[in-house]
């Protein structure tokens, strides 16, 4: 993972529309492990769905360079997707993202984390940051190996 010396920002993206429609674009161009980590799980959701959450990572110019969404539901908050530009992946950037998710995640009530994903070298990362497996699912979406990770926060 290359060192990004850049002034980047990551923030809440507040009329989501047109940025939700760019990032999942961008996540199924991807397909390696910063292009569209976590996956569409929630299928079937309920009356009680929570509004989807957008986190956006930009340049120092202001440019969308990578981003997330999640949904906070019942103290559960779930990484929808997460992707980055492909001239930007391997710099860190969907670490920053989730690093800032957790963070909101927590300060809007969240207690436990939630992610799916087919990219298996990353686990080992996400555990060293508190992650943990709870699933492997064979042949799930689009028939690949789907992991389901998870990390429980501490209350403030």
């Amino acid at each position: 993972m290359a060192q990004d010396n850049r002034q980047l920002t990551i923030r809440e993206m507040e009329d989501g529309e047109e940025f939700a429609s760019w990032l999942r674009d961008l996540g199924e161009a991807g397909g390696d492990g910063e292009g569209g980590e976590g996956g569409e799980g929630g299928e079937g959701e309920d009356a009680e769905a929570s509004e989807e959450r957008h986190l956006v990572l930009t340049d120092e110019i202001g440019d969308w360079i990578g981003g997330l969404r999640w949904s906070l539901r019942g103290g559960a908050a779930e990484v929808r997707e997460v992707a980055v530009v492909p001239h930007e992946r391997g710099r860190g950037h969907a670490h920053r993202l989730l690093a800032a998710f957790e963070q909101r995640a927590g300060e809007q009530g969240a207690h436990l984390l939630e992610l799916w994903t087919d990219h298996e070298p990353e686990e080992v990362l996400l555990e060293a940051q508190g992650w943990r497996r709870v699933i492997r699912r064979e042949g799930y979406i689009g028939g690949r190996t789907w992991y389901l990770l998870e990390k429980r926060l501490t209350p403030a």
